[in-house]
């Protein structure tokens, strides 16, 4: 269910401090003097100059004019003693003459430091101050790149990893030389080889070398890699009223295979969403590492700070498709001390009202885990009255990003459709429904996800054999994906997603199956711009799931900011009853995303193409 939450944020616009002059600092000028107005000078002023009497910072003592290329003026305002004295409230102006000399090397140190070495550089003193000139000339640019491997990494079974480094180098030929890049560079390669187990990875030397008349640069990296380590021991820390198999269980690794980064960050997202913790650090124990150089398997620490195994859950929000919603819940996540978590509760919509209770058996150490359910549902969408109940047991084993269910599920409900006034035809549907489901996950955040996947699929039958009123076969899949877009420079600029989903119940007729395997669409989780659940199979004047489904997304974000982004989108899809009337449903429209701390929050405006009709959505969460 999602939910939506609304923050209003207030912004208040501080005052300036109005500082006293020193006695050797020229009379303040025109512009000066609106820089310090109360509250509105702060608009009139130099954008890199911010007065802070409390750290001892004063109105600039002095003028400063820079005539440089962005960001270097900027740079030049705040990295060269010329610069930073200008609100030292110890400036005395004696020491401007010290400033101006010194001036044309630091500029020169910055300069080299953006791959420019061969500029031209004028500082002189000006009435009240100082001018900065600088002409940086041509940029020097990365002509070769040698990264050579020793250490283990250098055999021929890391012959994909050493070609991915070199691949993902961050200065590649033709790129400007820059000393951050430089050194970044040598970082990045040095913790990819970390994530890949090679947690001893050393720089022996590296190299620059800078031809000023040819504007190029030679870059050679030495690296040994050292020997690959492997996954030690696990020490927890935190553990008090939860069994060790809420950690143990949910490892991806067992003591002496191979050590990987992402095998940690894994753990790490699996323990965060388990519901156990308030906060979670896995972390490979360096220090052991230090301590013993001989070590070849590296101790893993796991510190975890508990939940309240009980705790009633009130809750109430806003959903774009079901509208206002409450709910009521009790939550033991430690069910007879052997980490079971059950939640029971009630859960109130406009369109439909449901108590239920959950119970799931913490995952064991081959990742296979219990999960049982009770459900009892009223619901009326769209002409269709459906009193239903449910019980299920499953059992789940995960395998890396896969995860597997084997499902057995009794379904039975009292189905009432809306032909006319005074005309309600009653029906009674149930079903004995096994189940299998496959889902693999890769998302590089499970709140906020920036790139990665989901796929879905599902099978499950029923016989008339086995307590059914209706033999049928149902098969679904459903995929999500996220690709980021970036430009030459690697900068991101925005994403694609896309979703899909295809249906199929294999049934002489849906009659007398239970609805929850049938297929209805529409809504802010499918096809946008059409009513909640809308798309289906008319019958009267109902909406009834059909035995066919099929739905199809594109949507491209262009990212305005680390949080915001604009989005235009087009879907396409229809839910039905037979081959015959795969008439699709079309829309499409415009929307805004905020990334929230409790996930992405969705605007959309949608223009339901094939009804002629508009609708406005609001949801906060990732729709998969």
């Amino acid at each position: 269910m999602l939910r939506a939450l609304l923050t209003v944020a207030f912004f208040a616009l501080g005052s300036g401090v109005l500082a006293q002059e020193s006695e050797s600092a020229p009379p303040p000028t025109a512009p000066d003097l609106l820089t310090r107005l109360p509250l509105i000078g702060r608009f009139f002023g130099d954008p890199a100059i911010q007065v802070d009497a409390a750290n001892g910072l004063v109105a600039p003592q002095y003028l400063l004019e820079v005539d440089a290329p962005s960001p270097l003026d900027r740079q030049i305002r705040e990295s060269t003693l010329l610069g930073r004295w200008r609100q030292r409230a110890d400036y005395d102006s004696s020491q401007l003459p010290l400033f101006v000399a010194r001036a044309p090397e630091e500029v020169e140190g910055l300069l080299a430091a953006e791959g420019y070495f061969s500029p031209q550089i004028k500082v002189v003193e000006i009435k009240g101050g100082a001018r900065v000139e600088v002409m940086p000339g041509p940029r020097t640019l990365v002509d070769t790149i040698k990264l050579n491997f020793s250490g283990d990494v250098a055999g021929p079974e890391f012959d994909d990893l050493r070609a991915r480094l070199t691949r993902e180098w961050l200065l590649p030929d033709g790129q400007a030389f820059r000393s951050p890049d430089w050194e970044r560079a040598k970082r990045e390669v040095l913790d990819a080889l970390r994530d890949a187990g090679f947690l001893r990875a050393r720089i022996n030397d590296s190299e620059a070398l800078v031809d000023v008349d040819r504007r190029t640069a030679s870059l050679t990296v030495d690296i040994d890699s050292a020997a690959p380590l492997r996954f030690g021991e696990v020490v927890i820390s935190g553990l008090e009223r939860y069994p060790d198999v809420t950690v143990e269980g949910l490892k991806t690794f067992k003591r002496g295979d191979p050590y990987s980064m992402r095998q940690i960050i894994q753990l790490q997202t699996r323990l965060n969403g388990s519901g156990y913790f308030t906060t979670v650090n896995v972390r490979p124990d360096l220090a052991a590492l230090t301590r013993n150089p001989e070590m070849q398997e590296v101790p893993i620490r796991v510190d975890v700070v508990e939940r309240q195994s009980k705790r009633i859950a009130l809750g109430g929000g806003y959903d774009a498709d079901a509208g206002l919603n409450v709910l009521a819940a009790f939550e033991n996540r430690n069910v007879g001390g052997l980490g079971i978590q059950s939640l029971t509760g009630v859960a109130l919509e406009v369109e439909r009202q449901f108590a239920f209770s959950n119970w799931d058996w913490p995952q064991d150490l081959d990742g296979w885990r219990w999960q049982m359910g009770a459900r009892l549902e009223h619901r009326n969408i769209q002409n269709e009255l459906v009193d239903a109940a449910s019980l299920v047991l499953a059992r789940a084993h995960r395998v890396g990003d896969n995860e597997f269910t084997y499902s057995m599920q009794y379904q039975h409900e009292q189905q009432n459709v809306v032909y006319g006034v005074n005309d309600e035809r009653n029906y009674i549907n149930a079903a004995t429904v096994f189940g299998w489901a496959w889902t693999r996950r890769s998302l590089d955040s499970p709140l906020a996800p920036n790139s990665g996947y989901v796929v879905t699929l599902q099978t499950s039958a029923a016989s008339q054999a086995v307590g059914s009123t209706q033999s049928f076969a149902r098969v679904y899949t459903s995929g999500y994906w996220l690709i980021p877009l970036e430009d030459e420079s690697k900068h991101q600029f925005g994403r694609m997603v896309l979703r899909g989903e295809l249906g199929l119940v294999a049934a002489d007729s849906s009659q007398g199956i239970p609805s929850a395997n049938l297929f209805r669409t529409g809504g802010s989780k499918s096809i946008r711009g059409y009513t909640n659940q809308s798309i289906g199979v008319t019958e009267g004047q109902a909406t009834l799931g059909g035995r066919y489904l099929w739905t199809a997304s594109t949507e491209y974000q262009h990212l305005i900011s680390r949080d915001w982004a604009a989005a235009v989108f087009y879907d396409v899809g229809t839910a039905t009853n037979s081959l015959d009337t795969l008439r699709p449903y079309v829309g499409y429209g415009v929307g805004a995303r905020w990334r929230t701390p409790v996930g992405p929050l969705n605007i959309d405006l949608a223009r339901g193409a094939t009804l002629n009709q508009w609708r406005f959505y609001v949801t906060i969460g990732v729709v998969f």
